[in-house]
């Protein structure tokens, strides 16, 4: 379903979720409402009608961030390691195994002359992967035992609108392999996010109250990840009953 206000059309999509979940998302500051089965499409009318200057506000914020241009993974491209700008350097080999290293301000990338645009993509993906991987396992160790929480299982994925994940009832949580290119600080804010979603599912008065019992500072700390890398802006309304 699609509803159109003042020329900006809004995706509508039924879920079965209990509240409402608004998202403006890079480049092009599409928006996009979740909405629960039971809602009908007058409420959700009424619901972006009383969430407009949100709306706006935030649609201006993601046009004016500015665009990356497509990555070749060549020789003179910018590339981040948690928060460090490293300039790529593409050295063809014929033999031995490919490899990525840091030498100062330079992330030496060694792979055969026929490499393609994505055998290297891939092949700094994997590395990314790694380097995350060390990175996660220390933290999700320390904010579990330091939180009292039991063991959690976790994996890392390529995802387009979410910096992490967390389904409770599986006791899973899954991180963006994006990660890897930003601060490291910032890494921890999502995991303690991610663990706070195992005692409270949603981002409302609870939750924010919890993470603020955690990690006082974590409102900086997600600007700062947010400004670091367009994620979409997102908003979720507790209450449905006060949100219409």
């Amino acid at each position: 379903m699609e509803i159109t206000i003042q020329n900006i059309a809004v995706e509508v999509e039924r879920k079965p979720i209990r509240n409402m979940h608004l998202s403006v998302y890079p480049p092009d500051a599409r928006v996009h409402l979740s909405m629960p089965f039971f809602l009908s499409e007058s409420d959700a009318r009424s619901f972006l009608l009383k969430k407009w200057q949100w709306i706006c506000r935030n649609r201006e914020q993601v046009l004016k961030q500015p665009r990356q241009t497509q990555r070749e993974y060549i020789s003179g491209e910018s590339h981040y390691l948690f928060g460090t700008r490293y300039m790529l350097l593409v050295e063809p080999i014929t033999s031995g195994a490919n490899s990525i290293n840091v030498q100062g301000n330079k992330l030496i990338m060694k792979c055969r002359p026929a490499s393609t645009r994505d055998n290297r993509r891939a092949q700094l993906q994997e590395w990314y992967r790694g380097h995350l991987r060390t990175i996660l396992t220390g933290l999700v160790d320390k904010w579990c035992e330091q939180l009292g929480e039991a063991p959690v299982e976790w994996t890392i994925k390529q995802m387009k609108t979410e910096w992490g994940s967390c389904i409770a009832r599986k006791r899973h949580l899954v991180f963006n392999l994006d990660l890897a290119r930003v601060p490291v600080e910032c890494i921890e804010y999502i995991v303690v996010h991610e663990l706070t979603h195992l005692a409270v599912q949603n981002h409302g008065p609870a939750f924010q109250a919890l993470m603020t019992q955690r990690l006082p500072n974590w409102k900086l700390l997600r600007k700062q990840l947010n400004d670091f890398i367009a994620i979409p802006v997102e908003e979720e309304i507790k209450d449905e009953q006060d949100s219409l």
